[in-house]
């Protein structure tokens, strides 16, 4: 009984964690296409910030206090206009243990892009979001 038990947790653990695929089209429509993903942004000082969408909410987490509201038709396509250049500037050759990156998640999948440019104007969608003014 107690193996089961086992075997289960870590059936469980397994099949919880993300599976890491490619930045294509196709992968990361498969993400969009839940409904409920996370665009993460990883600075390479270690600073954290993501934008998480669900239920037509968007949810913002940084070092200051998490924020949520509705997201609005135009900040969507923004957003998604946003993501398509950071994935039209992933490179192959730069290493996100050392480089900014960006990753957009959900339960199954995780996508890591790199892009060949620094921050990659993250902090001009936070202003165009008006959300690099959550005290």
């Amino acid at each position: 009984m107690m193996q089961r038990a086992k075997i289960f947790l870590i059936v469980v653990f397994v099949v919880s964690c993300a599976r890491e695929v490619e930045p294509t089209a196709k992968n990361i429509n498969t993400i969009f296409a839940s409904k409920d993903f996370t665009f993460e942004f990883n600075r390479s000082n270690g600073d954290k910030e993501s934008l998480s969408f669900r239920n037509d909410y968007l949810v913002y987490k940084s070092d200051k206090p998490t924020y949520r509201r509705e997201i609005h038709y135009d900040e969507v396509l923004l957003i998604n206009n946003f993501i398509q250049k950071t994935v039209n500037l992933h490179s192959d050759t730069l290493d996100p243990a050392i480089s900014s990156h960006y990753i957009i998640k959900n339960t199954a999948y995780k996508v890591i892009i790199v892009p060949d440019q620094e921050d990659f104007y993250f902090d001009a969608l936070m202003k165009t979001l008006k959300l690099d003014q959550v005290k």
